[in-house]
């Protein structure tokens, strides 16, 4: 049985699959989001180094991201790795990608899915919705609906998310395209995703209670896929004065000291294999721990939280039958 206190900031990925051999081994896993030398590639190298059966992965590109699916290959032999590209800004192609897993005939026991865009200007995706919104959140709102059914029971499902301030308070969204771009900030866009990505897993836990589907959501800390790093200053220090400007005292996302993506990935995995947070699942994870969030928690956020599922579904809709 494992306790909170045995995880820290500077726990790795490794140490906490080592630590959870039953939900490691011989175990399907699907990573959505992966790109090269990135905290889903460290993230699936635990996995692997724990045992697990079968990795599936979902990107953009199989001919750039082959070397890195190459060399876990030849780390972990005995590991299968799969690939499914898989175009995060449109939904159709999300759609195509779930029925190419569905046919695998696999039984998932945990998906992760990594911010695929950071702090990127305005653009639409040819679904029109705006390119955070839809890449780091909406297109796995429609893929774990979609993959529901191939979830094996007891599974996990996590959604990378930043840094964020507990006392965050729960937004409408009412505006999720930023009047069409006209208020729009690009560090803006991103928040909304990883706030919509904590509210999701929120309602998401709600309704696996059922089936003994455990989500939580994972800020892997300050690493150098993290928008603190990728982020000019400028971009920054004008968003910070915005903030300002309405009236806000501080900003959403959270300044932290960097970490290595092994420890980046340590949260991360422990959302997705320790049964001891199963009782907490819905939880927000900060440094492998679970944080409070007063205004999004349940039953405090939940009005927020169905909000966003209602007009997710409306987006989606065409594209669940």
């Amino acid at each position: 049985m494992s306790e909170s206190h045995r995880f820290s900031d500077q726990t790795h990925g490794v140490g906490v699959a080592a630590m959870f051999p039953d939900q490691v081994k011989q175990k399907t896993f699907l990573l959505a989001g992966l790109k090269k030398g990135d905290l889903a590639a460290t993230t699936a190298d635990a996995l692997a180094y724990g045992g697990a059966g079968k990795i599936i992965f979902i990107g953009l590109s199989q001919r750039e991201l082959q070397p890195v699916i190459d060399h876990l290959n030849r780390k972990h032999r005995n590991v299968k790795m799969l690939f499914v590209p898989t175009d995060t800004a449109s939904l159709s192609s999300v759609r195509d990608a779930a029925n190419t897993i569905k046919k695998m005939g696999v039984s998932i026991d945990g998906f992760v899915g990594f911010p695929t865009v950071m702090a990127v200007p305005w653009e639409l995706t040819e679904d029109g919705n705006e390119s955070h919104f839809q890449q780091n959140y909406l297109a796995y709102f429609l893929l774990i609906r979609l993959l529901l059914d191939c979830m094996s029971p007891t599974s996990r499902v996590v959604l990378v998310t930043a840094s964020l301030r507990t006392e965050a308070s729960a937004p409408t969204w009412e505006d999720v395209g930023f009047a069409g771009g006209e208020t729009y900030h690009c560090l803006d866009g991103f928040a909304q995703s990883m706030l919509a990505n904590i509210q999701f897993v929120k309602s998401l836990a709600k309704i696996g209670k059922d089936r003994s589907i455990s989500a939580f959501s994972a800020n892997p800390g300050n690493t150098k896929a993290n928008v603190q790093t990728y982020v000019a200053w400028e971009e920054i220090s004008s968003w910070l004065q915005r903030r300002k400007e309405a009236g806000e005292d501080l900003p959403i996302l959270l300044q932290q000291a960097p970490k290595s993506l092994a420890q980046g990935s340590a949260t991360v995995l422990r959302g997705l294999l320790d049964p001891d947070l199963e009782e907490s699942s819905g939880a927000f994870l900060d440094h492998c721990q679970a944080v409070t969030l007063p205004y999004l928690d349940f039953p405090a956020g939940e009005e927020s939280a169905e909000a966003l599922w209602r007009r997710s579904q409306e987006l989606v809709e065409a594209f669940l039958g």
